[in-house]
């Protein structure tokens, strides 16, 4: 409900905003001899921020409607910043134009101006405007007479552009403006920079297979004429890649000719950008096959230009990755097999010959393209079961990645021990280097990384500060391979700690790297806790840290990732007694309360008040700083899930009877379900947030499946017909595989153990012969079993969760307003009419998510009465989600007054509008009595669509009382 008001109280500030501009446009000039004055400058340039603070479309209307009057009647100094104004603005500020044919009323006219240069800025205009110009029949003729009359070198290259930018929108203009194009690239007369130009709309003809064929026929002739510069070759054969890659022809033909270019060309430009051309078009083209490959591979070992070698690895290398069925099938043909051997090892030379001359770049390139190669053929010995025996090439490609590791160990201990600092240049090298040679370390299975580690640790204790830095995240990457760490590595880390502690970035770097290696225990904390003290110049009297307070929460961050949460608490902690602000003492807070309940928990202490202590101090921290609700709801569904597992333990300790008993373990499993859909609901509320966080959701949402299928199936199978949960099938059918590490892989290591429990539990049908007393002490202690090992298990804190930023938010308005204080009132027998509009904004962080949302789905449902006071925010969201099923679950389905209704549209530069026609429902009390009065509140919630179909609970919710 905020929303709305808040929406209203914007669109009038935007308002307010246009008018300042307009009055400092036409503030009284000052006696000057330029064209614009400052003032009008200042005014122009002050349209994009405050179409980016207000982008509202009665905002954005208006002030594009007040621009398009500016360049009508100004000089050409204006209409040049408005162009540039145009210029700036973004697809989602013009979708929300309306009036569009007023705009290009206002424009069109000056493309019969006397002034080549006012037509030339009109045209440009109208390019910009051309998302929501395309299809205007006035517009494409206006661009197809000034191409053809335009004699202006500005003004004819004004209205190509303006032609591409209509052509890439436009259904109808490409047919319309392909002949134009074709006669002027032919004629002779036309200079080359404007051929340049023209050429390039050829990539827009692919709507038409028989237009795309002339198209491309004109490309050529271009491309066989002897005479044609190397320039226009680059654009054309760009061109063609474009519009065959569109236009689903003759794609094979094109790789191949963009092949013969690379191979046989000697201009080292053309070769060049053919190799990207190559990459544009190789991209999930299934006409890609493996001749293009060996083709590709005998272009780097027979090319003598370092620039062009390089490039060619790295599309190789890109290629390869796409199609990684190729490499497999080269590996199995005994026709291609020797051929492609043999460039590999020519690859491998032409790496060492690199080093030799000190050409680095080069040296990591071809390193890069060996290991894609590799990594896939071993990928395929794992998918395949396959044995070394069977693919004799397998030991080959093994002997070639040691062989590529060791050249890179003593390449990187060359750049180390060769400075006693290392340099800028150097210090590149050498991160890129450690990270090939650690993707080769824990590709190859036989590589021992604990040994690895040990020689490079040497090393580090022996560098710089800023060799340290380089070495750290190579450590901490291999360590996911190493398994004799822990003999050794915590108390050399501990005495480096000491020696680093004026070098803030090493030093946090270490303890990150002491965390990910290290389990917890306390010895290793108080060890750590007085080297922090040191570290942030502790002070005894106030007990608070003096310096480093942001490398300390850095720490304590890594802490609480890592289940250090002993150290976390203590860290933030201390911390909050040196804030600034009300909201960062709320933040350190709410993490310290949180890591002293699951500190509390390993020691089987009580854990719930620390929980809720823990959700308290978040929900004072949104007066502050409006953070996401799923950190709450996390802490909020452990705290559940923990309460569940201890009340169902109680259960079957107490002395009871076995229906008693059966009662109760029923309520359990139902308690368990529920923990379980909440999981997955906000795991739908997560749009983009990461695998990290889905998959440790979807780990609990599992377990707290099996405790549900546990406590139904403990009783035997007299009681209720059991069937196992479809999400937890796949644990039951999946083949047994390899523990992972814990510390490497904490979510795959809960999907180990959580099939371990499945396999446990469905092992219980086999127990069927035993009396029940005998049967039921035996699955009671599997139960305990599996309970306690949950409990055993520290939660799993995403690096997400310490974000406080949510990656999408849309902002709602209804027309008319929902509200509770000023309720909707209808006639009798009227329908209730309701437009919804929004506006869904991406964090600029994640700002590639906007092309993946492509619907707005609204639910709308009318109740009888008001939602929020039945559940918690979690249960809220759920019922504005899923109405009908959750109100059903809840035993409140009465409330419901008649089925949801459910409006979707379409996302188009992040702005979506629907028009909905919701129909209450008619009462035979109203019949009877025409002047009687209903009530009822009206509730609004919106999800997303994304490119796979996959819905997301986003929000927001608003709701509004109406009266008929």
């Amino acid at each position: 409900m905020e929303d709305s008001y808040a929406t209203s109280r914007d669109q009038a500030d935007g308002h307010k905003a246009l008018l300042e501009l307009e009055k400092q446009f036409n503030k009284k000039a000052r006696a000057a001899t330029l064209s614009i004055q400052g003032s009008q400058i200042q005014a122009l340039t002050g349209f994009i921020h405050m179409f980016e603070q207000y982008p509202y479309p009665v905002v954005i209307n208006a002030a594009i409607l007040k621009l398009a009057d500016w360049f009508r009647l100004h000089n050409n100094s204006v209409k040049y910043y408005v162009y540039k104004v145009f210029k700036d603005a973004s697809d989602l500020h013009l979708t929300k134009v309306i009036n569009i044919e007023e705009t290009v009323r206002r424009i069109l006219p000056i493309l019969g101006s006397n002034d080549p240069i006012a037509r030339s800025i009109s045209l440009r205009v109208l390019g910009c405007m051309s998302m929501i110009i395309a299809e205007k029949l006035d517009v494409q003729f206006a661009i197809i007479q000034r191409l053809e009359l335009a004699t202006d070198r500005n003004e004819l290259e004004a209205a190509i552009w303006a032609g591409d930018q209509i052509c890439a929108r436009s259904n109808i203009f490409p047919s319309v403006i392909f002949s134009k194009v074709v006669d002027k690239l032919q004629d002779k007369q036309t200079p080359f920079e404007i051929k340049l130009r023209l050429v390039k709309i050829f990539r827009h003809m692919h709507q038409d297979i028989g237009m795309a064929r002339q198209a491309k026929l004109t490309c050529l002739v271009l491309l066989e004429d002897p005479n044609t510069d190397s320039k226009l070759v680059i654009v054309t054969l760009r061109t063609l890649t474009l519009l065959l890659s569109q236009a689903v022809i003759d794609r094979k033909e094109q790789i191949n000719r963009l092949l013969d270019y690379a191979l046989n060309d000697q201009r080292e430009d053309i070769c060049y950008n053919v190799l990207y051309d190559l990459v544009l078009l190789g991209k999930n083209d299934i006409m890609f096959d493996e001749t293009h490959i060996i083709r590709l591979l005998q272009m780097i070992t027979t090319t003598k230009q370092r620039r062009i070698q390089q490039k060619a690895m790295q599309c190789a290398q890109t290629l390869i990755e796409t199609h990684r069925k190729l490499i497999v099938r080269i590996i199995k043909s005994d026709v291609s097999l020797a051929v492609f051997m043999s460039y590999v090892e020519e690859c491998e030379r032409i790496m060492h010959h690199s080093i030799k001359q000190q050409h680095y770049t080069n040296m990591i390139t071809s390193a890069r393209l060996l290991y894609s190669i590799l990594r896939i053929a071993f990928a395929h010995k794992v998918d395949e079961n396959a044995m070394d025996v069977d693919m004799p090439v397998l030991s080959t490609l093994t002997a070639l990645g040691h062989r590529v590791a060791e050249t890179i160990t003593q390449v990187d201990l060359k750049l180390i021990k060769e400075e006693k600092s290392i340099t800028q240049s150097n210090r590149f090298r050498l991160r890129e280097l450690l990270k090939i040679k650690a993707d080769f370390c824990l590709l190859l299975e036989d590589w021992d990384c604990d040994a690895t580690f040990k020689n490079t640790y040497t090393l580090l204790t022996d560098a710089d500060d800023d060799t340290a830095g380089v070495l750290l995240p190579y450590l901490s990457t291999i360590s996911k391979k190493c398994r004799k760490l822990t003999s050794w590595f915590p108390q050399e880390a501990i005495e480096e700690l000491q020696k680093r502690i004026n070098r803030p970035s090493v030093y946090v770097n270490l303890i990150r790297l002491l965390f990910r290696t290290t389990e917890s225990n306390h010895k290793i904390t108080t060890e750590l806790v007085r080297l922090l003290h040191e570290f942030g110049s502790w002070d005894r009297g106030t007990e608070c840290y003096l310096k480093n307070g942001w490398n300390l929460y850095l720490i304590g961050k890594e802490a609480g990732s890592c289940q250090w949460f002993e150290l976390m608490h203590l860290i933030m902690k201390d911390l909050r007694k040196r804030v600034e602000t009300e909201a960062s003492y709320c933040w350190l807070s709410a993490l310290s309360s949180l890591a002293q309940a699951e500190h509390s928990l390993s020691k089987k202490e009580a854990s719930s008040n620390l929980y809720i202590q823990s959700m308290l101090d978040l929900k004072a921290l949104r007066s502050f700083d409006q953070p996401r609700f799923d950190q709450i709801w996390f802490i909020q569904l452990r705290m559940e899930f923990i309460q569940a597992i201890e009340r169902t333990k109680a259960i079957f300790t107490a002395n009871m009877t076995s229906k008693k008993l059966a009662r109760q373990m029923q309520t359990s499993a139902v308690m368990f379900r529920k923990i379980a859909f909440r999981y997955d609901f906000i795991a739908q509320a997560q749009f983009g947030i990461g695998k990290e966080v889905l998959n440790a959701i979807e780990s609990y949402k599992l377990r707290a499946l099996i405790c549900e299928h546990a406590a139904r199936t403990l009783m035997g199978s007299d009681q209720v017909f059991i069937c196992v949960d479809p999400s937890l099938i796949p644990l039951i059918t999946e083949p047994e595989t390899a523990v992972p590490h814990r510390r490497v892989d904490t979510t795959g290591y809960l999907m180990h153990q959580s099939k371990q429990f499945l396999r446990k539990v469905t092992a219980w049908e086999e127990l069927a012969h035993l009396e029940s007393d005998d049967r039921r002490q035996i699955c009671g202690q599997d139960l305990m079993h599996i309970l306690d090992a949950i409990l055993a298990e520290p939660l799993i804190l995403p690096k997400s969760f310490f974000k406080n930023r949510k990656n999408v938010n849309i902002q709602l308005t209804t027309e008319p307003m929902l509200s509770e204080q000023k309720p909707i009132t209808l006639q009798q027998d009227e329908d209730l009419v309701i437009k919804f509009e929004g506006l869904v904004q991406v964090n600029p962080h994640v700002k590639q998510l906007e092309k993946k949302i492509k619907k707005a789905v609204t639910v709308c449902f009318v109740t009888a009465e008001k939602i929020l006071h039945l559940d918690d925010r979690i249960g809220v969201n759920m019922i504005f989600s899923e109405p009908a099923q959750m109100l059903q679950a809840e035993n409140n389905q009465s409330l419901l007054i008649q089925p949801p209704t459910v409006y979707a549209a379409n996302v188009r530069n992040s702005y979506f509008t629907y028009t909905g026609l919701l129909s209450l429902p008619k009462s035979k009390t109203r019949e009877l009595l025409p002047k009687t009065k209903k009530e009822a509140w009206v509730n609004v919630f919106v999800k997303i669509l994304d490119e796979n179909s996959g819905i997301w609970s986003i929000g927001p919710l608003q709701w509004g009382k109406v009266i008929w």
